[in-house]
């Protein structure tokens, strides 16, 4: 059958009328698509009966298929492939995105509500990011807070346990070391010559410096991830087990679509929930100085507003260019 999917051809009214299908069954409800509905549409200009007939063809081939007698048609995985094969381009959508992580959080955030979805972000990679000037605040009676601040005025925020002597010459000193040693490199690159330099900091500081270069380096060498509205999939789906949403997944979802720009769609069979057959993926990767940092996700039932939502990164792609 899914040879059959893949050569054959559907003529200009079939096209018409699974694309109706699709659009009407993807449109957050998720319920068969009776031919009377199809029939009825704006501009469709054909009988019930029509209707029915090329639904009957489009089963034959699989690509929808009907749940109950007399219930409608609903597509199969094959037709949801068939879809983003035959009407988008998506490797053409959002190619080579570029936001700010905090354009990244905003989007996830936005998405998630207006179209009731789960969101899988992998944020930027700390360790590649530049740092243009560091900060050492005095956070609480045990802590300083350094503040490992980007030219965009972005920062990584890290506590360390104050050292022996942490009066505020002390910390200014440290400041200014940090600053020293971090200026204008990578966060990675600022670790190694922390230990490079460690004779030049601060005596005061040369008791505490090599616990905080560790700990410094377990937190800016840590992946890291956001998911928001995940409850909206238990909402929406039959699934008793618990979905494992974050950095392992975004793993899964890079493997697999390695080295594809661009949006791409990911069907129930390719993924990681073996028993939820109801899900799809949306990912699109994104980039920081020319380099991958890692994808923007979007987990949803297949019944979501699925147009709605690659008509957002439609968008993206305009803002960017």
């Amino acid at each position: 059958m899914q040879q059959d999917v893949d050569t054959m051809k559907l003529n200009p009214r079939d096209q018409q009328i699974f694309s109706a299908v699709m659009n009407m069954y993807c449109n957050g409800e998720g319920l068969p698509v009776p031919s009377t509905k199809i029939a009825k549409l704006k501009g469709m200009a054909v009988c019930s009966a029509t209707v029915r007939n090329a639904m009957a063809r489009l089963e034959k081939v699989g690509l929808l298929y009907s749940p109950h007698t007399s219930a409608g048609r609903v597509p199969t995985n094959e037709g949801f492939d068939y879809w983003f094969d035959e009407f988008f381009v998506l490797g053409d959508i959002a190619n080579y995105w570029q936001p700010q992580q905090s354009q990244l959080v905003e989007l996830a955030h936005g998405l998630s509500q207006k179209y009731q979805v789960c969101c899988c972000v992998g944020l930027p990679q700390a360790s590649s990011q530049q740092v243009f000037r560091v900060e050492v605040l005095d956070f609480d009676s045990t802590d300083w807070l350094i503040l490992l601040i980007d030219r965009a005025g972005q920062s990584h925020n890290i506590c360390i346990d104050k050292p022996h002597d942490s009066s505020d010459s002390v910390r200014y000193q440290f400041a200014t070391w940090l600053n020293t040693v971090f200026s204008q490199q990578t966060l990675m690159e600022g670790l190694y010559r922390m230990q490079a330099m460690a004779n030049t900091a601060p005596r005061n500081c040369h008791d505490s410096l090599n616990q905080w270069t560790r700990h410094l380096s377990q937190k800016l060498g840590s992946d890291n991830s956001i998911v928001v509205g995940e409850n909206y999939l238990y909402k929406q789906i039959d699934c008793e087990q618990s979905l494992n949403i974050g950095v392992s997944f975004l793993n899964y979802v890079e493997d697999k679509l390695a080295f594809k720009n661009g949006l791409s769609v990911l069907n129930s069979e390719k993924l990681p929930f073996t028993e939820c057959n109801e899900l799809i993926v949306i990912s699109v990767p994104y980039f920081q100085n020319q380099e991958y940092q890692s994808r923007f996700c979007i987990i949803c039932p297949k019944s979501a507003q699925i147009e709605e939502i690659i008509q957002e990164f439609k968008l993206i792609e305009a803002s960017n260019s």
